[in-house]
């Protein structure tokens, strides 16, 4: 994927909020079962922005009908950055913040990086997330069909529900530095 290619934050902000409106009004006029099934068909159908909406579902839940779900939240919001939106980029960057302090703080991987492929210091940082992003999903390896499955209690934050998403930044890292550095 091309940085132009990318759905850029404002655009991706602003098609986030209606879709999350849309799918908050549903819940009011008993149309939540179809709203949100399409909201997961976009998703599986790699719509980045409809993928951001489901990670934030998941992630606050939805009182009496959504529970939160720490893992559905993290493969969502990965995938959206993987699929080049970078409002969800911008949400994930803390999580990958080690990785990125790697690349961007190695003067040598930088200037080769910003030398030899097709991005800019202005948008670098998205273009490096996009790519551990990417790298994340190959490592998992998941069914996406998976992650839109409601489950009845919620799934809250742990050490150990987060280890396989640390794991596969971790084992994409060198890959991403030796892409950067090609």
């Amino acid at each position: 994927m091309r940085y132009e290619d990318f759905t850029s934050r404002d655009t991706a902000y602003k098609n986030f909020v209606k879709m999350r409106k849309k799918v908050l009004d549903s819940i009011d006029d008993d149309s939540f079962a179809d709203v949100f099934s399409k909201l997961c068909g976009d998703a599986l159908d790699g719509n980045c922005v409809a993928e951001d909406c489901l990670a934030y579902f998941f992630n606050k839940g939805i009182a009496d009908i959504i529970q939160p779900n720490f893992e559905f939240y993290m493969f969502w919001q990965i995938l959206a950055g993987a699929n080049g939106n970078e409002f969800a980029l911008e949400k994930i960057e803390f999580f990958l913040k080690s990785a990125l302090d790697e690349i961007v703080d190695d003067e040598r991987i930088l200037t080769t990086a910003l030398r030899k492929q097709k991005f800019t210091e202005q948008n670098a940082l998205f273009v490096i997330s996009h790519l551990l992003c990417v790298g994340i999903i190959d490592k998992l390896n998941y069914d996406a069909v998976d992650f839109v499955k409601i489950k009845e209690t919620p799934s809250l934050y742990s050490n150990e529900k987060n280890r396989p998403f640390i794991d596969a930044l971790n084992q994409c890292l060198p890959e991403v530095i030796d892409y950067l550095m090609a």
